[in-house]
């Protein structure tokens, strides 16, 4: 992801004006909130027990504003009490133990595939969602939880039976009839409404479903789409995806994948199901409305290219088109074959302060290429998304820790396209980026909340891969990259899995290097010789 508060330098140099996040929108970076149990909402109850949770809540870097408990939802049975007691729907702090958000995840889950159908209201910000999720258990359940925040949930089945739940932001608490056991499949149906407003994160930003002036646009990054759909909200756990979006008439909607149908209803509303059959992380999910048209094409070597712009920009979007897929190729030499069936560029009305890597179809604001201009600053932005889908979508961070995994490496690869395209060279990106890192409270391997995505984490981190580059040759520099997703692709991996594969393919220990360059705080003035 490209954020103008996080890259003031890199806005500075590409020449880009009014990249500021604007209030409340765009920027994804921010701190775990913790779990308020204040928020409770029985439903006759669904649950995780508290022994799941990993982390401590009170290392918890943040907590979530307090809430009106007006506006929470209302208490909604879904069993008659007279059956019997409610099951016991769990309590306290679920999550996969990730050091920077310990309430995100949900232990015991494998969600194989979401099936998500929505309906938007432009005029309301409405969203009325029903979601069926796939999952196999790894480990007995007799409750669990999905991340959700702020829905108004009206039922839960489990394999078509109705389950007790609870809404206790940030988690829906899930107790079946019958516990599951370990390696066995089930679905999930969630129906909920939710309103189009994001959510607030760390740092008083916000990610989640958002509003434009003819349509929406969601950008989840890292936890904003538990605000609009419950769901396995962290990047260790990769799905499928089918996608129904109903919008009123004559406006788009558009999703990760493959369009596979689009029919108009008597009244003139709008239906549209698109599939993304490629392993993805939640918070990677594109999902837009509006005034849209959907363009094909490919790139020169064969690639598919299905880009969505505003109505009637088709001609003034085709420069960025044609150098989009011109960087497909070229990408293609460095870092190994595209990895997903198709790839393309969505331009939203609506203001993000940057661009989004969403899989298979980056998320940009028309605003920012409304010149039809190639120049430093669009190539920058089309050439950083596009990297990630190799770093960050084909292999996504086991941790939100290891973000540099993401955002240094797609730092990395808009440095080689603009060296390529005449901008300047990678030496002096990178002597540049060496010569303003800082000494400070993180290093590049290891940020906090605030840092995910700042400085050290992009430009700094792309001066650990170029440092990297001279330590082992170019050779071996671009065999660990093209190996990283080769063997990866479609999972998620820790900076530990980087260091063991550099160190393979280099044919020598890198341990002591990685510590001077990634996790130290005292840092190396000079690059290796």
């Amino acid at each position: 992801m490209t954020v103008g508060s996080r890259h003031r330098t890199r806005w500075a140099a590409a020449g880009i004006a009014g990249l500021l996040v604007a209030a409340g929108l765009g920027a994804c970076s921010s701190t775990d909130s913790g779990v308020d149990t204040g928020r409770a909402s029985e439903h006759t109850g669904s649950s995780v027990d508290a022994s799941q949770g990993t982390t401590d809540p009170s290392t918890a870097p943040s907590t979530e504003p307090a809430t009106d408990p007006s506006t929470e939802p209302a208490t909604v049975p879904v069993s008659d009490p007279a059956d019997g007691a409610a099951p016991d729907v769990g309590s306290g702090v679920s999550g996969v133990g990730d050091v920077l958000f310990p309430d995100l995840g949900n232990p015991g889950l494998d969600v194989d595939h979401y099936d998500i159908d929505v309906a938007y209201d432009h005029d309301t910000g409405e969203i009325d969602g029903t979601v069926e999720l796939s999952i196999t258990a790894t480990e007995p359940l007799d409750h669990f939880t999905l991340d959700a925040v702020g829905l108004d949930v009206s039922g839960v089945e489990v394999d078509g039976d109705v389950a007790h739940y609870e809404v206790d932001d940030p988690e829906l608490r899930i107790a079946p009839d019958v516990p599951i056991a370990k390696g066995a499949s089930f679905e999930v149906t969630v129906s909920y409404t939710a309103e189009a407003n994001p959510g607030n994160i760390s740092a008083g930003v916000s990610a989640g479903w958002f509003r434009t002036e003819s349509g929406s646009f969601v950008l989840d990054e890292p936890d904003g789409t538990r605000n609009w759909l419950p769901s396995n909200d962290h990047p260790s756990d990769k799905a499928t995806y089918r996608f129904t979006i109903h919008v009123p008439a004559g406006l788009t909607g558009v999703a990760n994948g493959d369009l596979v149908s689009h029919e108009t209803a008597p009244d003139g509303s709008e239906t549209w199901i698109w599939d993304e059959q490629q392993p993805m992380a939640t918070y990677l999910i594109q999902l837009m409305t509006g005034t849209l048209d959907v363009v094909d094409g490919t790139t020169p070597g064969g690639t598919p290219l299905t880009s969505v712009v505003q109505a009637g920009d088709q001609t003034l979007m085709q420069p960025f088109f044609d150098v989009t897929g011109e960087q497909v190729d070229y990408f293609e030499q460095y870092f190994g074959p595209y990895p997903f069936d198709g790839y393309g560029i969505a331009m939203t009305d609506g203001y993000i302060g940057g661009a989004m890597e969403e899989q298979g179809r980056s998320l940009f604001s028309a605003q920012d290429f409304a010149g039809g201009q190639l120049d430093h600053g669009t190539e920058l932005l089309l050439s950083h998304e596009l990297t990630h889908q190799w770093f960050g979508d084909g292999v996504s961070p086991a941790q939100w820790q290891d973000i540099w995994l993401n955002e240094s490496f797609a730092t990395y690869g808009e440095w080689m396209w603009l060296e390529h395209a005449g901008y300047g060279t990678i030496n002096d990106f990178a002597a540049t980026a060496l010569a303003e890192r800082q000494d400070g409270p993180f290093a590049t391997g290891t940020p906090d909340v605030q840092g995910l995505f700042g400085f050290e984490v992009y430009e700094g981190g792309a001066v650990v891969l170029q440092a990297l580059r001279d330590e082992v040759g170019d050779n071996h520099f671009f065999t660990i990259l093209r190996t990283w997703v080769q063997d990866n692709l479609y999972d998620s991996r820790t900076s530990a899995d980087f260091i063991a594969l550099s160190s393979t393919v280099a044919g020598v220990d890198l341990t002591s290097f990685f510590q001077d360059w990634l996790y130290a705080t005292d840092l190396p003035d000079t690059f290796p010789s």
